[in-house]
């Protein structure tokens, strides 16, 4: 395990807003090797909340006893161009389906408690695009008859030569299908007309598209992006693009001012560059 400033900050600052929460940090990674004194110092700023559970799991025992589980076997996810993301896109649906809960992506900080809002609720990407980098699904009933149909769908319509279409493109695909609609737009208008799944517009999650990335990282864009996300309950990164954009600790940017507030341990932890 060789966790990122980035990802610590996404850890801590669930805990820090949910404190009634257990945040579950599941890794697959197969063996352990010795902390730096930067990863230490990470670690130690991450257990310091109490709700915060390390979890190591092996992707074919956990899969067993669900839909997926000789799909699996099989080691069809590893033969793709994307093994480790379509692994995360299917250890997600795995993880809903057998306890419910919430799923986040670790780039992300959250910003405010999610402990008040009912589960079953995904949110926007786009007017017609759902993201997959927050999902929440109940333990039972509606929602875990949601979680067994994305992963039926995963199983049926898996491609590994695209980067999205097990992830975002999967759960627009069910969603929309249960909601009997073509269109994400459409369905937030008429929650009722989904079973009881919540459909968040692109504020609650994805205020910041992928395309404005440098929207979080840059100064110049500060004022702007603030006031855009104001009403968010998290920010989403978009690591695969975003991660090549450093950004110093002290910096006047969206990304460094809410890091700040929102995971000021890990924060204080990153050196100089975060």
């Amino acid at each position: 395990m060789n966790l990122t400033v980035r990802q610590a900050c996404a850890i801590e600052s669930a805990a820090l807003h949910n404190p009634n929460f257990d945040v579950f940090v599941l890794f697959t990674c197969p063996t352990r090797r010795p902390l730096s004194i930067a990863q230490k110092s990470l670690i130690n700023a991450i257990e310091s909340y109490s709700n915060v559970q390390f979890r190591q799991l092996d992707v074919k025992r956990y899969a067993k006893g669900t839909p997926v589980e000789v799909w699996i076997k099989k080691g069809y996810v590893l033969k793709g161009r994307f093994p480790v993301h379509h692994t995360s896109d299917l250890l997600r649906l795995i993880s809903l389906y057998r306890y419910g809960g919430i799923y986040m992506d670790m780039d992300v900080i959250v910003l405010r408690s999610l402990e008040d809002v009912p589960l079953n609720y995904l949110g926007a990407e786009t007017f017609d695009l759902l993201g997959n980098a927050v999902i929440s699904l109940k333990p039972n009933g509606t929602g875990h008859e949601i979680a067994e149909l994305f992963l039926r769908d995963f199983q049926i319509n898996y491609n590994g030569r695209h980067y999205v279409d097990n992830g975002p493109a999967l759960v627009t695909r069910v969603v929309t299908a249960i909601c009997g609609v073509k269109l994400v737009k459409a369905i937030q208008e008429d929650s009722k007309t989904c079973r009881g799944l919540k459909l968040f517009n692109s504020t609650a999650f994805y205020a910041i598209p992928w395309q404005q990335w440098e929207h979080l990282t840059k100064p110049q864009y500060l004022k702007d992006t603030m006031e855009k996300t104001k009403d968010s309950y998290l920010i989403h990164l978009w690591n695969k693009v975003s991660s090549r954009g450093l950004i110093k600790v002290g910096s006047n940017t969206a990304y460094g001012k809410y890091a700040e507030k929102h995971c000021p341990k890990s924060y204080a932890a990153a050196g100089e560059y975060f």
